[in-house]
């Protein structure tokens, strides 16, 4: 657009928004004049730009002029023209913003694609720049203070040190007991916390010193836990869906991670749970699925640069031994990982995959660091003495003998393995070591930020946690038909043996004791089977929440909705056969499986409870007796309220038995009248009741209705579930922080010793 064009249209524009000041036929009249006067001055020079903007002007003119004297007359309407105008303004003025934007924003696009080329060249190397960390320690010690006669126990002495470099893969190997899970845990910052340990030691990540968990890290554990019904697929796809991975992206993530595992084969697979009652992957299927899950992230920053694994190999035949570690070593070279494994008795082959090696002692002394392949020249040098023919022995096992004490009660050979073990540890920390730490690299700081992962919304949470856990409980056929039975034949049981078809007085007895043995049943089921498989469950969810998938709340919500129809369906199951072979109240059936429901629902909400503050499913079940006894104890018939000790008067009122026993006896003895018995066996015999209401205010319900119990019932569900989820928030995993200088008092002690 020209200057000459630019300055006559910007005349006419000011002289359009005069007009709508001044707002006036004659004046949107005049201007037109004008624009055609300027038309003709200017002439015809070609430039269509200046055409377009004089027929709009033209245009726009014309319009708001037919517009002014179809709809207003010339001199009424004044206001409503005047709004008309002010309006058009604005929406006008907003087209153009608008249009402002979109061609903005067009243009930033048409920038980024010439540009896209080169940004993704720099993301990929700074990426791959980010992905590389050096993991370097020195100084660890590890104390248990123990009770005062015994002393503190030296787990790790403070000597340890090495480096692990990217693209490397280091073993850390010693007899049992030396310390090399403490040391791993150490490293990782997951070391459970215990009041009686002391941690003291440096780490850097790229030369910068790191406190609490290690970041850019993957802690995988000896034991693998998985829900047993999912499979391959669905278990990776569930960690993929709580961190957000868009579903274009998912199934490319998915087929990447378990083609570097070597799981394709396997997607379809359920995982089952080792062998033990659900059959699915072997012991090395499970380690390297272990591995696969901490690969799945949706960029390359997400995904740990740093592998400490513990023992991935125990436990499985040297075929899968070697294929786990054959998959490390591909990890650490193409994807130049950071990885660090603890190996137990690994064969030679195995052992030869690693770069370098840390050799612990007994009472964590360290023997050496350096070299896998330099390790056996290192020890022989040192004149070692022993009984093994080295020449026919794998370096690993070598290894182990060189390092291990002799156990001979005292003897000779005991006293030079202690020996030999000491001036092997003096040897090591003459040793020579080259640790990147924070002096030598302190512009790098930022580089070591953990990352915060992108994590679902709490509905999302909410809604994969109850799709995985009813899938769990769907897929158990085995499980629910074996409840089923167990139900059935209760069911059979009681209904074969009571018999409650007429109303005389023995009738009440039978009623009672009935009625009783369902509560106390349904209390025992439905607490034992949570006692038994929450524990085991509550480890699994323990490790996936200290990985920041998801929160405590959404999948204790999940948990507690997705067992209620199963619960529902197996006490329905009894209730119809039980009520219907004992001959109970026919008309009440309908109130009978409300009452037995929420009494079940209550006794596994107990469960719950239990199970989230016990630390194991042993310490669960040796809860579990006690707590039965005493809600029997306190069932509303086997001891009187006025004979409870004053400190225990509280223990009635939630008591899972009394509570499902009342309204079971309520529900079942209103609106009953019972046979009298002639006047000879009135006076001889036991006091008769002529109405189900006496036989109620006899066992101290007259009060009390089913609406009261149902309340009641309701108000312990809710209680025991929020308490089942404090329990869980308040047992959340801890871990030691590592302390970055000893006491002086024990470091002179230490001196001491030394």
């Amino acid at each position: 657009m020209n200057n000459k064009y630019f300055s006559s249209y910007t005349y006419f524009l000011i002289l359009l928004l005069l007009s709508v000041v001044v707002n006036s036929q004659r004046t949107l009249i005049s201007l037109r004049t004008k624009l055609n006067r300027l038309k003709v001055s200017e002439g015809s020079e070609g430039d269509n730009n200046v055409d377009l903007g004089r027929d709009s002007s033209f245009f726009l003119i014309d319009w708001l002029i037919v517009l002014r004297k179809s709809y207003f007359a010339d001199d009424e309407d004044e206001t409503k023209w005047m709004l008309f105008l002010a309006m058009s303004i604005v929406f006008t003025i907003c087209m153009i913003l608008l249009g402002i934007v979109l061609i903005v924003n067009k243009y930033i696009m048409i920038q980024k694609e010439e540009e896209s080329s080169e940004y993704l060249r720099i993301k990929e190397e700074d990426d791959e720049q980010n992905s590389r960390v050096e993991l370097s320690f020195e100084d660890i010690q590890v104390v248990l203070q123990q009770k005062k006669k015994k002393g503190s126990r030296v787990l790790l002495d403070g000597s340890i040190r090495g480096t692990a470099h990217p693209g490397k893969l280091v073993a850390i190997v010693g007899p049992s007991g030396c310390g090399k899970t403490t040391l791993l845990e150490a490293l990782a910052g997951q070391l459970p916390y215990s009041k009686n340990l002391k941690v003291y030691g440096k780490r850097y990540i790229n030369g910068n010193d790191v406190a609490g968990i290690l970041p850019q890290m993957a802690y995988i554990p000896q034991e693998s836990n998985f829900f047993p019904y999912m499979t391959v697929r669905e278990t990776l796809e569930f960690r993929a869906n709580l961190i957000s991975i868009k579903k274009k992206r998912k199934e490319e993530i998915l087929q990447r991670v378990m083609d570097q595992m070597n799981l394709s084969h396997l997607a379809e697979t359920i995982v089952g749970d080792g062998g033990k009652k659900v059959r699915g992957l072997s012991g090395g299927e499970r380690k390297r699925l272990m591995i696969a899950i901490k690969m799945v992230c949706d960029n390359n920053n997400d995904i740990p640069s740093i592998l400490l694994l513990d023992e991935p190999t125990s436990g499985l035949d040297s075929y899968q031994a070697k294929q786990v570690v054959a998959t490390l070593r591909k990890m650490a070279d193409e994807s130049h990982k950071t990885i660090i494994a603890v190996i137990h008795q690994p064969s030679q082959q195995a052992f030869a995959q690693f770069d370098d090696v840390l050799v612990l002692s007994e009472g964590g002394k360290q023997i050496y660091f350096g070299p896998t392949k330099d390790v056996r020249k290192y020890l022989q040098q040192q004149s070692l003495s022993s009984s093994v023919d080295y020449k026919e022995t794998g370096t690993a096992e070598y290894i182990l003998d060189c390092v291990s004490k002799v156990n001979a009660n005292g003897g000779l050979e005991e006293i030079e393995s202690i020996q030999r073990i000491h001036e092997l540890a003096l040897k090591a920390k003459a040793q020579k070591i080259a640790l990147k730490s924070s002096s030598d690299n302190g512009a790098r700081k930022k580089r070591t930020r953990r990352r915060n992962k992108k994590k679902a919304n709490w509905f999302r949470q909410f809604t994969l946690l109850f799709q995985r856990a009813l899938r769990e409980t769907l897929r158990g056929k085995t499980a629910i038909l074996i409840k089923v039975a167990q139900q059935i034949v209760l069911g059979v049981i009681y209904g074969g043996i009571y018999k409650l078809d007429t109303n005389n007085q023995s009738s009440i007895q039978d009623r009672i004791g009935l009625l009783s043995l369902i509560a106390i049943g349904s209390m025992n089921m439905g607490m034992a089977g949570t006692i038994r498989s929450f524990p085991k469950e509550k480890s699994i969810v323990a490790r996936e929440t200290s990985s920041a998938l998801y929160d405590t709340g959404p999948y204790f919500i999940a948990k507690a909705i997705s067992e209620t129809p199963l619960l529902g369906l197996l006490s329905s199951v009894f209730s119809v056969i039980v009520y219907s072979m004992a001959g109970l109240q026919r008309s009440k059936f309908p109130t009978f499986c409300v009452m037995m429901g929420l009494h079940t629902l209550a006794s596994e909400a107990a469960g719950l409870f239990i199970g989230s503050v016990s630390s194991s499913s042993d310490i669960a079940l040796a809860l579990f007796p006690a707590v039965a006894v005493l809600n029997i104890i306190f069932d509303g018939k086997n001891i009187s309220s006025e004979n409870i000790p004053s400190f225990l008067k509280w223990l009635p009122n939630i008591g899972l038995v009394r509570w499902g026993f009342e309204g079971l006896t309520i529900n079942e003895f209103q609106g009953l009248t019972f046979d009298q018995p002639n006047q000879k066996r009135r006076k001889r015999g036991p006091p008769s009741f002529g109405t189900g209401e006496e036989v109620l205010d006899r066992y101290g319900m007259a009060n009390t209705s089913v609406l009261d119990v149902v309340k009641v019932q309701g108000v312990m569900i809710l209680s025991f579930w929020f308490l089942s989820y404090l329990g869980l928030r308040l047992n959340r995993q801890k871990y030691m922080n590592m302390q970055q200088q000893q006491p002086e008092k024990e470091k002179s002690s230490k001196e001491k010793e030394e």
